[in-house]
């Protein structure tokens, strides 16, 4: 009988002290347009005009007191900037990534080696640039655009 009592309350005293002890970083918001950093607003304006905001995310970043913001364009677009508005990755969901946001020298390597193919997602990470083809191969380049190695 003790027994029976006993455990359910261990089970619920575990589940309260867990749930109220760990610290939330995965907060996430949904927020509008006008809570974005200006660089982040600016870049889309610059570079996709004539779409509207579909959702726009801000998460809190793991590691730090820093916010990512994920924004969905109607284009079906998904780009993610830093709590700065700074564009850290673009998914273009199978479609072209504007030229004018990737790297001279990653344009240069694409026309000479992959004429035929177009990148449809960017990724600027701290010591490289990944990319992705509509062929679907993956391409990584250093942060001076010079190729390093085809992911399959």
């Amino acid at each position: 009988m003790k027994t029976t009592l006993l455990l359910p309350i261990i089970i619920l005293a575990l589940l309260l002290c867990t749930t109220a002890c760990r610290k939330d970083h995965n907060q996430v918001l949904i927020i509008n347009s006008a809570e974005l950093p200006v660089a982040a607003t600016t870049f889309i304006s610059t570079y996709f005009p004539d779409t509207t905001y579909q959702q726009i995310k801000k998460r809190k970043t793991t590691d730090s007191d820093d916010f990512v913001y994920e924004v969905k364009l109607a284009i079906n677009f998904k780009l993610n900037f830093d709590s700065n508005g700074n564009w850290m990755d673009i998914d273009g969901n199978h479609q072209t990534i504007p030229v004018e946001l990737i790297p001279e020298k990653i344009n240069s390597y694409m026309a000479e080696n992959y004429p035929n193919a177009f990148i449809t997602y960017i990724d600027k990470e701290k010591t490289h640039v990944i990319t992705e083809l509509s062929n679907d191969l993956a391409l990584t380049f250093d942060l001076q655009g010079n190729f390093t190695r085809i992911d399959y």
